[in-house]
């Protein structure tokens, strides 16, 4: 055996080795197990029955069909009425001692990380009664301090499990934050009162502003762009109209449904931002970030999240199943070439019964019974062509235990 020569005869290389090994430790620090083979635009979906009411399907089954379709992330809406006891919710007086709920989404949280997936926790309305300005479970007039309440009470149990959160689900379409007029300046105390509460709770979680529908309908909901100038104290000439301080966030979610339209189709209207009009909303963006109205926590152009894109499986608005396929892996295309866009989200994965509360919205991919609609296939095909291009599914994610 020959004898090795001393490290001290050799400074360069042992630089060089010492800078190697500290990489590689630090790597081991930052990327656990669940290290993805690939840093590219995340695959995402959202179905609520499934993942945290356990309908349907089999819960192992959804995570394994999710897992096909190249998911590292869930989202779920975390609604804050339904945090507390229904007694609770429904008092019309603040209970002196709120009992937090947090325990079906603890489930999601531990079952999703098994299979190597990430969840986003969307803390949304409708707001318990004695926070509505209705005195009724509902998205009319919530208490903003007491909305920073509750974000704060779901971002310090979440702490260390969830890294990303986005703040009220629609707050530009009316039956989700009202009355319709006022809804901007609603949302942007809500905003700034949930950004506050989950950066003190956990400065590592990331927040992200908007989660706008795509356009405008009379009487039902504000054009985002038009919603977030507003929510942003500028007017349509973006000019500074109020007082007011600049937001920050971590991203901006939206949702850029166009139901009857190829994904590239061009939605007519400035302030409306569907698939095919992503432009509108990053133009806007930038422009709001050079009036420091609205600041990327990470400096530069804002990044977008897509967290809720589908096409109808049933109903008026139902698609062709081969042009439902095609148009699904269209959007997604656009989103993978699209620079700022970091999530593309599919809204469903099981069509829900024809008599299920939300069963007028079913854009689900397969059926209950397993069998896998065309549009299943197309993106199964899509993510499998585009596997380099993505962030794939690791080994199960290592998560501190939920918090009594």
């Amino acid at each position: 055996m020959t004898p090795r020569r001393p490290l001290a005869g050799r400074p360069a290389r042992v630089a060089t080795l010492l800078a190697l090994l500290a990489a590689a430790v630090g790597a081991l620090a930052v990327t656990p197990r669940d290290a993805r083979a690939a840093r590219g635009l995340e695959i995402a979906l959202q179905d609520d029955a499934v993942f945290v009411q356990g309908r349907y399907i089999d819960g192992d089954d959804a995570y394994r069909y999710a897992r096909a379709l190249g998911v590292t992330r869930l989202r779920v809406n975390a609604a804050w009425a339904n945090a507390m006891p229904r007694s609770q919710a429904r008092a019309r007086r603040e209970p002196d001692q709120i009992q937090w709920m947090f325990q079906a989404l603890d489930a999601v949280v531990d079952a999703a990380a098994k299979y190597g997936i990430r969840v986003h926790l969307s803390a949304t309305g409708p707001a318990p009664a004695w926070a509505s300005g209705g005195r009724k479970i509902s998205g009319q007039r919530p208490k903003a301090s007491e909305f920073g309440a509750y974000t704060k009470a779901l971002a310090t149990h979440f702490q260390g499990r969830v890294d990303r959160y986005s703040i009220w689900n629609e707050p530009n379409w009316g039956t989700w934050l009202g009355p319709l007029k006022a809804a901007p300046r609603l949302y942007r105390n809500l905003y700034q009162r949930g950004y506050a509460a989950i950066k003190e709770a956990d400065p590592e979680a990331k927040v992200l502003i908007g989660e706008t529908s795509p356009y405008a309908r009379p009487g039902l909901s504000t054009a985002p762009i038009a919603f977030l100038r507003s929510a942003a104290c500028v007017n349509e000439r973006w000019k500074r109209v109020r007082r007011c301080p600049m937001l920050k966030a971590d991203g901006y979610a939206h949702h850029p449904y166009d139901f009857l339209h190829a994904p590239s189709y061009r939605y007519p209207g400035a302030d409306n931002a569907t698939m095919g009009t992503l432009r509108n909303l990053t133009r806007a963006l930038d422009r709001l970030s050079r009036l420091r109205r609205l600041r990327f926590n990470g400096g530069g152009r804002m990044p977008v999240y897509l967290t809720e894109f589908a096409y109808f499986a049933a109903g008026d608005r139902m698609l062709p199943p081969r042009q439902r396929s095609r148009y699904l892996a269209q959007a997604f295309d656009l989103a993978l070439r699209h620079g700022r866009v970091k999530s593309q989200l599919h809204y469903l994965l099981v069509s829900p019964p024809r008599k299920a509360p939300g069963a007028f919205f079913n854009t689900g991919l397969m059926a209950r019974s397993g069998v896998k609609y065309p549009q299943y296939r197309a993106l199964r095909r899509w993510y499998n062509r585009n596997r380099g291009r993505v962030t794939r599914p690791g080994a199960a994610i290592a998560l501190p235990p939920a918090r009594n």
